[in-house]
């Protein structure tokens, strides 16, 4: 019994001296349909993801290597694509997509930079690159054949797209 306390123990402390007890990450992913798939990596502490895709075919990753960061990415519909990685601190992303065949990429290096996306539609595209500090974007895009790219680097850039129609 002895023994076995001790093992325990020491189990405990290697695996607190590693740093995953403590990291206090969370990852939440809800699939409902078929075919989808995702990915999620967190180094660091207080990140934190949520992942919802329902419909069929969805694909999804997301990588947080920081502190205090939060994405989210709902897609519904078919065969769409959202990614998002964030390496900093505070940093925050939220992707919606609803329809068919539609990507989503968020990039974001630094620190309090906050980046939205939002598609409805079919065969749209849409790039968020934020590198530097508190950077704002808003992308909205309704319709079919859209395509944006955002790129702001330095601090304190603001950017909102909004685009509607087809292509």
């Amino acid at each position: 019994m002895k023994r076995t306390i001790l093992t325990a123990v020491a189990a405990i402390a290697m695996f607190a001296s590693t740093g995953v007890a403590s990291a206090q990450n969370r990852v939440k992913i809800d699939q409902f349909g078929f075919g989808h798939g995702t990915a999620q990596s967190q180094k660091g502490d207080r990140n934190g993801a949520v992942t919802m895709q329902s419909g069929r075919g969805h694909y999804s990753s997301g990588v947080q290597n920081g502190y205090n960061n939060f994405l989210r990415m709902d897609q519904y519909g078919t065969k769409n694509r959202a990614t998002t990685d964030q390496l900093g601190d505070s940093n925050l992303a939220v992707t919606g997509q609803e329809g068919l065949a539609l990507s989503a990429t968020t990039i974001q290096t630094g620190r309090g930079n906050v980046a939205g996306t939002a598609q409805i539609g079919t065969n749209n595209r849409a790039l968020t690159d934020q590198t530097g500090k508190n950077n704002a974007s808003a992308i909205i895009q309704v319709g079919n054949g859209q395509d944006v790219e955002v790129r702001q680097h330095g601090n304190d850039n603001i950017s909102v797209v909004v685009q509607s129609g087809y292509n």
